[in-house]
């Protein structure tokens, strides 16, 4: 079984690195009947040509990092990388594997790719060992989080609830406590609640602080 990957990434040498991992796995794995040889099946640096990619030949497995060149035109939508892309591409090709190759090491931001459609989370540290086990866990319809990441999770004290990270998500879209608070159906005082306390978790004093963190971690689209 040839398990067929394309690699996505606005960094020529991420590409290339990730390219010719991929092969010497093929490689080492060639002639086995336990493990699928994987070979890479396309690459790209930019949302565009990975959306005409995908339409042509979708593969079973992609390489995708949290940021690619968007061109803007006209009627495109600006949430075209991170996250959002993610989502879409889950709703769009359910049964197409991402693994998500991101340089962010949030627990917030692990959970969310998770949560949006991702199948494994590693990072630009990773070697041939964590991306042969990333590739092998998601072809068995497992989800895969790097070793050193999920240790980060389980450690981490800002562990935020569903409703706290759906009222940071709407106050980076643009909104106030008012709209949030419409939203979600709640009275602004429990929004207000739920605000205060994802800032005690994540460690923030105030609103500057708490946006220049969320910015970083690249854990939502920030408004400006």
């Amino acid at each position: 079984m040839l398990t067929k990957i394309v690699i996505a990434d606005e960094h020529p040498l991420i590409r290339r690195g990730v390219r010719a991992m991929i092969e010497g796995i093929g490689i080492s794995f060639a002639g086995s009947g336990s493990v699928p040889a994987f070979s890479p099946a396309g690459e790209t640096g930019s949302t565009d040509a990975l959306l005409t990619l995908l339409a042509e030949n979708t593969p079973d497995i992609l390489l995708l990092g949290y940021t690619l060149n968007t061109a803007q035109r006209p009627g495109l939508s600006s949430d075209r990388d991170g996250l959002a892309l993610v989502r879409g591409l889950h709703q769009k090709y359910p049964t197409l594997n991402i693994i998500l190759l991101s340089p962010f090491k949030s627990p917030q931001l692990i959970r969310l790719a998770i949560e949006a459609g991702a199948k494994a989370y590693v990072s630009h540290s990773l070697g041939e060992k964590t991306l042969r086990n990333a590739l092998i866990c998601v072809m068995k319809g497992e989800i895969y989080i790097e070793p050193a990441l999920m240790k980060g999770i389980l450690q981490s004290e800002a562990s935020l609830s569903a409703r706290e990270i759906d009222v940071l998500r709407l106050l980076c879209k643009g909104g106030n406590l008012t709209d949030v608070s419409r939203q979600m159906h709640l009275s602004i005082k429990t929004v207000s609640a739920h605000k205060i306390r994802a800032m005690e978790k994540l460690q923030v004093k105030n609103d500057c602080q708490l946006y220049g963190l969320l910015a970083r971690t690249r854990m939502f689209d920030i408004a400006f």
